[in-house]
């Protein structure tokens, strides 16, 4: 059993080894199962590949949940920490990126609740407005517009079209069926169509 400092150390990406096995890791030579198996047979710090690999990820999930950085990242890191917790868990019916997701949406919503902080959609004033689109690039008015929508439409924008996630693979991920996904990202993207018409045009 690893202390919790060193697995928060794992966790935080300070436990890369610079061993060459590990190395072919970080070239993308062994799969996530590979790696996985690894950190099975007690090579613990093969998991800080595994966060490399996935914190732009999962930071960018967390962020469109919350909007406060420092809440992100409080809350990435505690996702990767209850992810190594339960690795031994992971029955491989999903891809691990997947079941990650799945953990770090889930851990987020508990963040949420339990230090009662806004989320996204309640950080921006519905009416507030928003810099004319020939200030800022496209792709920064559609970021801001994706701001205000309904936290579950934005993670669904964010899941789908940021992170190119599969119909399947969100529903994993959001514990729901596939028709729901289809559902919700239908009017995720009305209401972005929406929110265009309204502030960007």
């Amino acid at each position: 059993m690893i202390s919790n400092n060193l697995a928060l150390n794992i966790v935080r990406g300070y436990a890369i080894p610079a061993s060459p096995p590990l190395r072919n890791c970080l070239a993308g030579t062994l799969s996530d199962e590979d790696i996985i198996a690894r950190v099975g047979d007690g090579d613990i710090e093969a998991f800080g590949i595994l966060v490399k690999k996935y914190e732009n990820f999962i930071y960018t999930l967390i962020r469109g949940m919350v909007l406060s950085e420092d809440s992100a990242k409080d809350i990435s890191q505690e996702a990767f920490l209850r992810a190594y917790r339960a690795l031994r868990r992971f029955e491989k019916k999903s891809s691990f990126k997947t079941w990650l997701y799945r953990i770090a949406h889930n851990t987020a919503l508990n963040y949420i609740k339990r230090n009662k902080i806004p989320s996204a959609a309640q950080e921006i004033e519905p009416d507030a407005p928003l810099d004319s689109g020939e200030n800022i690039p496209l792709r920064m008015t559609i970021r801001r517009l994706i701001d205000r929508l309904k936290p579950e439409h934005k993670v669904i924008i964010m899941l789908h079209y940021f992170d190119d996630l599969k119909y399947e693979e969100i529903a994993q991920v959001l514990n729901c069926p596939v028709g729901t996904v289809k559902i919700r990202l239908f009017r995720a993207k009305h209401e972005l169509k929406t929110l265009w018409e309204k502030y960007a045009v």
